[in-house]
């Protein structure tokens, strides 16, 4: 609570201004309101504090931003009232600062939230359109590269064709991570062994004056996760910080386990009750201001020149966290460096080990395959990869068809299903058909994110399933693999 005279000047402060400005009520006492705030600000408040006098009404929910005796800035919610003598002439002001530093951070993170889910929701959808592009034009590319000679001048067309497919592919992978719709395979993963495997390859992307330290922690360290994205953390970060280092520096990576109780929530605005490992990625390097800080989680936003790097390395690293029901924060001023914080649930569990197996060699068939897709490129380019090959193939192009199709052939050894189709989506589709015949094998596809896969009933693990775009070895050795099994 306060007061303050016909001057500006404060008469009064209860004790309490200690805990919001850490300065004692007397040292408050004969300062002005402008003492504690930036010079705009002071002018924006005082133009609100006059118009009050001028048409003698009270104010509140003014917000308002002051300097704390130590430096920072703390966020006020200010209400008072003009004060009258007997004679109507104007002697004061009094009334109550609240802190709501703490309200606004919660809000901000909200509203970046709902931003960042917006974002997500929008790049999914996208990434979807696409893959079912990408996966005709890789697809007709890879049959003409089968099909053109060693000495054909057509070959390094094609072969350039291919490789900017893939990146775009890749593009692709990063927008459906970073909208935490990329299907990944969680596995227990020691941390500590993860920084441990990847370092010496961390260190090439390093010039030789960024030095590269790491303190692990002795506890267990073990997360729930797929290894690939930990290890795409991991690079993107690094080369995020070697790019803020230009004249060289320090980075460091450590690791840590933290209990995530009711203080560490309420004080960091974010968590859920439990044990988390803590991955510290902290550079010395040119650091971050408050503006770009905002926006350093958005797909294709980026501070470097054109030309060099899409914008896609943090947002990706975002989509992976999430993903993986993570949090990840950022702490940087300008010239002072950043650190990123990742927060990982801790899993009870020991580090799975050789479990990878290299893919088995494609080979021909002569089985008979149902394909199931409403996208009329991608299904042609699905049956000519396949009767390349040496397979039958029937053609359904939704849901209702494909189980027409299915009863009017009863030799069909394997479907291949779109997950999202028109009339019939590819779970119903599936389970009229296991109906008829328990034995059948399915391989689902799909282009839509995984979240809408799963919404469609496709339980992880519980059916196969080939992402899009679809790629022609990885389809034929997919199919070898479930005809064999």
């Amino acid at each position: 609570m306060w007061e303050v005279d016909e001057n500006g000047v404060y008469t009064y402060s209860s004790p309490k201004v200690k805990d919001i400005l850490g300065y004692e009520p007397e040292e408050v006492i004969s300062k002005t309101p402008s003492d504690f705030m930036e010079r705009d600000e002071a002018r924006r408040i005082a133009a609100i504090f006059n118009n009050a006098v001028k048409f003698r009404n009270a104010f509140a929910g003014l917000e308002n931003t002051n300097i704390s005796k130590d430096g920072k800035k703390v966020v006020l919610e200010t209400g008072g009232v003009p004060i009258f003598d007997s004679s109507g002439r104007f002697s004061g002001y009094r009334g109550i600062h609240r802190d709501i530093s703490e309200r606004k951070h919660l809000e901000s993170q909200l509203r970046q939230s709902q931003k960042m889910e917006a974002i997500g929701t929008l790049a999914g959808g996208i990434a979807h359109d696409f893959n079912n592009i990408l996966t005709s034009l890789i697809g007709y590319a890879t049959l003409a590269q089968m099909k053109i000679g060693e000495d054909s001048p057509l070959k390094a067309y094609v072969e350039q064709i291919l490789a900017a497919s893939r990146k775009a592919a890749d593009l692709t992978q990063s927008l459906l991570t970073f909208s935490r719709q990329q299907p990944i395979t969680p596995r227990p993963i020691d941390i500590n062994g993860t920084i441990r495997t990847t370092e010496k390859l961390l260190r090439r992307l390093l010039t030789e004056d960024i030095e590269l330290r790491t303190s692990l922690t002795d506890d267990n360290a073990v997360v729930l996760a797929d290894k690939s994205q930990m290890d795409q953390i991991f690079f993107n970060l690094v080369t995020n910080a070697r790019d803020a280092m230009p004249q060289g520096g320090t980075l460091v990576i450590e690791t840590e386990v933290i209990y995530m109780d009711e203080d560490f929530i309420r004080t960091h605005g974010f968590g859920e009750p439990g044990s988390f490992v803590s991955i510290i990625v902290s550079d010395t390097g040119t650091g971050i201001d408050r503006k770009t800080k905002e926006h350093i989680f958005d797909p294709f936003f980026t501070t470097k020149e054109v030309g060099k790097g899409t914008g896609l390395g943090l947002a990706t690293v975002y989509g992976i966290v999430k993903q993986h029901s993570g949090y990840i924060t950022v702490h940087s001023e300008p010239d002072e460096g950043t650190t990123f914080r990742i927060y990982l649930p801790k899993a009870m569990l020991r580090p799975n080990e050789g479990e990878d197996s290299a893919l088995p060699v494609i080979m021909q068939g002569n089985e008979t395959i149902l394909i199931a897709e409403d996208d009329e490129e991608v299904r042609h380019f699905i049956e000519q990869v396949l009767r390349e090959y040496g397979y039958g193939t029937i053609e359904a192009r939704d849901g209702e068809d494909a189980i027409d199709k299915f009863k009017q052939h009863r030799n069909i050894d394997l479907i291949i299903i779109d997950s999202v189709m028109p009339k019939k989506n590819g779970r119903e589709v599936y389970e009229q058909m296991h109906e008829t015949n328990p034995h059948v094998k399915v391989l689902f596809t799909s282009g839509y994110t995984k979240d809408v896969v799963l919404d469609k009933g496709i339980v992880d693990g519980e059916f196969d399933f080939i992402a899009k775009p679809l790629k022609v070895d990885e389809v034929l050795a997919k199919i070898r693999t479930m005809l064999d099994r």
